[in-house]
């Protein structure tokens, strides 16, 4: 059974990125968090791992931020 917070999670890693598995193991290669499947269409990570899923998104949203803002002073 999949916590609201881990649905919530797993909602926001699809959003940023689809899975990136090796087909034999139920693991995204970009992100670490656990799939659906050795084929996943969808992150579901675990309780064990949310925060880490959760720091993951932190950083991919401020390194976003930090390379618009590189772009802006660029222009």
């Amino acid at each position: 059974m999949v916590t609201t917070e881990a649905a919530l999670i797993g909602a926001l890693l699809d959003e940023h990125h689809l899975p990136e598995t090796n087909g034999r193991m139920a693991v995204c290669r970009r992100c670490g968090a656990p799939t659906e499947g050795p084929h996943g269409v969808h992150h579901i990570p675990n309780e064990g791992r949310l925060a880490r899923s959760s720091q993951w998104l932190d950083a991919q949203s401020r390194m976003r931020n930090a390379e618009r803002a590189r772009g802006s002073l660029k222009r």
